[in-house]
Formats: C-alpha cells, sequence, structure tokens
C-alpha cells in the first residue's frame, strides 16, 4: 500500500471543490424551460413531435445531471466525515494519554513497596511524591498511539505544572512515565495490546523532572542530571500550560511531532499484510520509530557507529531506552528527543553492585542492543519489568534471539524522516538535558550570550589540558592531539583559524573513529549478566576522550550560540565526569635552597710558618708575673 500523510484541512478543501462541481452540474442540467414553451409558438403544432423529443431529452439530462451532483454531494459528505474523525481520533487519544493511570493507581501507589535510591542521592518509593510505590524506574511511554498527547511541556529550570505532583505514572522504569532520566513528561502507558495503561497530564521538567523520575512498566526513574539541575535555559520561551500560555487553564491537547509519527507507523503497520498471524507489535513499533528518526537526525554518523532503542514494561506502563556503542551511550549534538526517553548510563548509582565499576563492563562493547540487554538484566528485578521490544541499527546476534524469544527484535533499521528530531519543541530535551550531570548543566545556565564564545574556548582548553595530564593517550590519538594543541594555540591568541586545521581536525578524528572499531569489544561469547571489568578497555575509552575533545573543540569552527554552549558542556562531560576519568593535578616542584661559593684566589704555596722558639710573629705575648727584689737601706748594712 503506498505512503499516505493525511491533513483534515486537504479533505475539507477537496470536500468544498466537490460541493461546487454539484452546484455547476445541477445548474447545467437544468432544461430551458422559456424556449420549450416558446417552441410550439415559434413553430407551430406540425414541431409538436420534435417538441416532444426535446421534452425527454432535457428530462433525461436532468436526472443524470442531479445523479452525478448527488455523487459528488455524497463525497464531500464522505471527505468531512473523515476529517472530522480523524480529528476526534487525535483528541481522543491525546485525551485518554492525558487521563491514562487513573484506573491503575495513576495517583498513588500500594503500601509496603520499599524505596529504592536513585542517582544524585535521590530516593524513590511509596509516599515520595514522585515514584509509584508499586515498582522501581519505568514508567509509561508513547506506546501504541505515539507519544503521550500532553499539555506543551515547559523545559524549563525547576518549573512544573500546578498539577504534576499527584499525575505520575502509577509505576516506575528508567526512561518514561512521571520523568525519566533527561525527560521529564509522563507519557500514556500502553499494553501491548494497544490499551493505555497510565498517564498523566501533568509535567515535571528541569529540577522538577529530576525529582519526579519514574521508569517503565511500573518502574521508578531517577532523577535526570542534566534536566535535573534545571539548566535549560529555554524555559522562558515556552508556554507554561498546553496552548493557553495561563497556569489557571486547563492544558490544550496538542499533538507531538514524535507521536503523529508514531500513529503514523502505527497506521501503516496495521494495514493488511496478508500474512496470517502477522500481529503489529507496539512496543517495537515505538523503539523502530524513535531509532529511525535518531539515524535520520544523526546524518552522517562514524564508521562503527551504532544505536539501539529498548522497550521495558513493567505493571503500570512502559518506558523507552536508547544509547550507542561509543562512550557512555554518546548521543550526537544538535538533536532532540522526546521527555519520556532515558538512558541506560544515568542509572549507574541505582545499579551499584558494590564494585564501584560504574557500569563499566558495558562501556566499548561493539553491540549497543546487548548494552540495553545487560540493563535489562540488571535493572528488571528492581523495577519489576522486563526487556520486551529491541530495535538497532547493527545486526543482533542470533544466538541473544534465541536466548530471549520473548523480546520483539528487530535488527539493521534504518533512518526515517517521518519526525525531524533536530528541531527543540515543548515535549523534546537536548541531549544535555537527557544525560548531562547536574555539574555540567548547572553553570552555564549563567552564561550570557555575549560570552558563549568565550566559555565554550574554556571549555575546550580545560578538557584538552586535564586529559593531556591524565596521562590517558593512545598512538592513535597523536594526530589529533597535536593539531588541538595548534588550534587552541591560535584562538587563546586571538587570531583566525585556517579552515584547512579545522578540515585536518575532522579528518583525524574520523581516522581515531575508524582505529576505535578494532578496539571495541564482541561479547557475543560471554552470557547475557556474566559481562566482567576489563582494564583492556582503557584504551578505548582513552580514545573515546579524545574524540569529545576534538567535538569540545570543532564547536568553535563556527559561531557558537547558546545551543552550542549546552553541546560543548555535554561534551566535556562525557570527558571529566565520566566516573572513570582520572584528573592528574598539575606537578608543583618546590625551589631548593642553592649555596653559592665565592672562588679563592692563591697567589702561591700556603705553608705554616717555621719558628724556632717563642709565640709567632704578631702574636700578643703577656710578660710573665715576677716579684721586684729585696733592697736593704745602707745604715742597716753597715
Amino acid at each position: 500500500m503506498p505512503e499516505m500523510e493525511i491533513d483534515p484541512a486537504v479533505l475539507r478543501q477537496l470536500a468544498e471543490q466537490h460541493r461546487q462541481v454539484a452546484r455547476e452540474t445541477r445548474e447545467w442540467a437544468q432544461p430551458p424551460y422559456d424556449w420549450l414553451a416558446s417552441f410550439i409558438p415559434t413553430y407551430g403544432k406540425i414541431a409538436q413531435p420534435v417538441k416532444d423529443a426535446l421534452d425527454d431529452y432535457y428530462d433525461a439530462r436532468k436526472r443524470a445531471g442531479d445523479k452525478l451532483a448527488d455523487d459528488h454531494d455524497h463525497t464531500a459528505d464522505q471527505l468531512i466525515a473523515a476529517a472530522e474523525s480523524y480529528e476526534n481520533a487525535d483528541h481522543g487519544i491525546a485525551s485518554d494519554f492525558r487521563r491514562a493511570g487513573d484506573d491503575i493507581g495513576g495517583h498513588g501507589s500500594p503500601q509496603g513497596t520499599p524505596a529504592h535510591a536513585g542517582p544524585n542521592g535521590h530516593t524513590f518509593g511509596p509516599g515520595d511524591g514522585r515514584t509509584p510505590a508499586g515498582i522501581s524506574p519505568l514508567g509509561t511511554s508513547p506506546l501504541d498511539g505515539g507519544p503521550s498527547v500532553t499539555g506543551s511541556q515547559t523545559p524549563g529550570a525547576g518549573q512544573q505544572q500546578p498539577d504534576a505532583a499527584d499525575q505520575s505514572p502509577g509505576a516506575t522504569v528508567p526512561g518514561v512515565a512521571a520523568a525519566a532520566p533527561g525527560a521529564a513528561a509522563p507519557m500514556g502507558a500502553v499494553d501491548s495490546t494497544g490499551t493505555q495503561a497510565g498517564s498523566g497530564s501533568g509535567v515535571n521538567t528541569g529540577a522538577a523532572a529530576a525529582a519526579a523520575g519514574t521508569p517503565v512498566g511500573g518502574v521508578a526513574t531517577p532523577a535526570t542530571a542534566g534536566a535535573g539541575v534545571g539548566a535549560d535555559d529555554r524555559s522562558a520561551q515556552q508556554p507554561p500550560t498546553g496552548a493557553t500560555g495561563r497556569y489557571d487553564m486547563p492544558p490544550v491537547p496538542v499533538v507531538t511531532p514524535f507521536a503523529a509519527a508514531v500513529a503514523a507507523a502505527k497506521d501503516k503497520e496495521a494495514e493488511p499484510a496478508y500474512v496470517v498471524g502477522d500481529a503489529v507489535d507496539n512496543d517495537l513499533l515505538v523503539a523502530r520509530t524513535l531509532l529511525a528518526a535518531v539515524l535520520a537526525a544523526a546524518d552522517t554518523p562514524a564508521v562503527g557507529m551504532h544505536w539501539a532503542v529498548g522497550v521495558m514494561r513493567g505493571p503500570a506502563g512502559a518506558g523507552v531506552f536508547i544509547t550507542s556503542n561509543e562512550g557512555r551511550g554518546w548521543l550526537p549534538a544538535g538533536i532532540y528527543l522526546p521527555r519520556e526517553v532515558s538512558t541506560p548510563w544515568m542509572w549507574d548509582e541505582m545499579l551499584d553492585d558494590g564494585s564501584g565499576s560504574a557500569a563499566s563492563p558495558w562501556e566499548g562493547i561493539s553491540d549497543p542492543a546487548r548494552v540495553l540487554v545487560e540493563f535489562g538484566l540488571a535493572w528488571g528485578p528492581k523495577a519489576n519489568a522486563s526487556l520486551v521490544a529491541l530495535a538497532s541499527s547493527a545486526s543482533i546476534d542470533g544466538e541473544l534471539r534465541a536466548r530471549f524469544p520473548d523480546i520483539a527484535i528487530a535488527d539493521l533499521v534504518g533512518p526515517a524522516y517521518d519526525v525531524d528530531l533536530r528541531v527543540h519543541t515543548p515535549d523534546t530535551v537536548d541531549r544535555l538535558d537527557l544525560a548531562g550531570s547536574p555539574e555540567a548543566a548547572g553553570p552555564i545556565a549563567a552564561v550570557s550570550d555575549s560570552r558563549a564564545y568565550a566559555r565554550c574556548l574554556e571549555l575546550a582548553t580545560e578538557a584538552h589540558t586535564k586529559l593531556v595530564r591524565s596521562g590517558t593517550a593512545a598512538a592513535d590519538s597523536a594526530e589529533s592531539r597535536r593539531i588541538r594543541d595548534r588550534i587552541l594555540a591560535v584562538l587563546e591568541a586571538g587570531q583566525e583559524v585556517s579552515p584547512q586545521w579545522w578540515e585536518q581536525l575532522r579528518e583525524a578524528d574520523d581516522l581515531l573513529a575508524a582505529a576505535m572499531l578494532s578496539r571495541r569489544v564482541d561479547v557475543a561469547r560471554v552470557a547475557p549478566g556474566d559481562l566482567r571489568i576489563d582494564e583492556e578497555g582503557a584504551t578505548l575509552r582513552a580514545m573515546v576522550f579524545e574524540r569529545r575533545c576534538n567535538e569540545l573543540l570543532l564547536v568553535l569552527a563556527g559561531e557558537p550560540g547558546r545551543q552550542q554552549l549546552r553541546d560543548a558542556a555535554y561534551a566535556y562531560d562525557q570527558i571529566v565526569n565520566h566516573p572513570r576519568f582520572v584528573e592528574v593535578p598539575a606537578a608543583v616542584t618546590a625551589a631548593e635552597p642553592t649555596t653559592v661559593d665565592r672562588p679563592v684566589t692563591v697567589s702561591g704555596p700556603v705553608s705554616a710558618p717555621s719558628v724556632a722558639a717563642g709565640p709567632p710573629r704578631g702574636a700578643a705575648v703577656v710578660p710573665p708575673v715576677v716579684a721586684p727584689p729585696v733592697v736593704t737601706p745602707p745604715s742597716e748594712q753597715s
């Protein structure tokens, strides 16, 4: 079946055209009554047979014209009905998503559920006002109807809809629901048959999103690192609630672009495939639609770069997770994902097994789908959820399919341009809000637009300096590091960099990406759940750091603005705030005291004076004390 894009306004326009044709047809079909009435008086009774034939002809023409006009009117009625049906369906989906969760405890949670500690020190559990008590991080997802059609969502820092406090879905999974890491808007959860399971109309964003985290299928989502600090300074430009722009009025349902794309994909999949038992899997449909849109937005990814999207489902809903096979789920610049999407790398603290490895066994795996499988195995028991759908741009190992037959899998997914994720909308967030840390997102909120370039240069210089001091240098990164040194020296001197140098840096970065292919780990022979830390991955990690440093510096090739500054902060965060990045402080040496000996000039040999007796010449000699002689007077002598 050909792919169709239906617009109710176009249907109404076509309906009006049909009505116009109907009016003109009826006008044309009218007999010329005046001429027929004057026919006999003009031509006489001898022309009566001709008059009868003309009457029959015009009568037949009128019946045919009226029938044709009725057909056009009927077509117009059908077009109008179709337009209204599409609009009612859209509004109905929006309304259902906003009300979803009311029938499964979306406003409350059962008692006795243990609390879970989330990233950044947050605790999620019953009665915390954020995470429904039944589960751990999952939430609700756009399954079966596209992302939630809720009021416009404000990505602002710490802003929150008035009713958001009590609208979190009745479960939690890292990625969707009340607020997945990096996402804040609850998506209407739906079961695999298309029945919505839970969602709320309230929207938590910024800091509120971090506090309200809830992931899939009855799972609680920890706070988003980036969005959790409310650093998105674009919030002031977004409407507070729905299309009304007022907090005191109910939100107006808005069909988001991603929701429309999912709905279109669902309609397309619902078309007769003439395959017995080939039912549409809504979870897989959402995963594949999001992945295809990401691939389209990423344009031309580096060689060997792949992404995967997974859906986890629990009793109260589903959550959507995305990752790549570079670094800690690196996401490209200029891409905006639905707020309900999360990433496994935001759950290190909740998945900590006491080894302090910070989920490092996942890092460096060549297959991003395997990362999501490992995440599902680690998180599922805590979240009371399981991985139900998996889509990857790479090939998925056959043994993995056989090991998990209950997971709907789609591999080798290509790009699709049904939705443009390069355009920021109120229901989407950038990569800094989705996967950034508070340390990265917080400081840049206070940076003015006029200082965006200067701050980007500071971040590039700091990252380069810290990376050089860390000593984690691979032989393949020597060329890109040398080019960065040269470019930074020119930029710090306030001079213009040659375009050839920027091109050389891009080429060096591409070569570095190609060199990383052989460093990635193929874990097909390792049983799921048995991954262990491999110290040999330090070399690959160092190469990833070098690529992020190149990316950070390439921001300065253009004229950085507010969004470029946020992208630079994300790249900087991927380096210095990496849990296994060790910054070596600059060496400080104290000056040692020195002794200066004056030269002594001797004209001749020096020897002791030869003295036979007495003190040496020039010595002071004290004469001995001798009593005076006794003298006798003369008289006494005689």
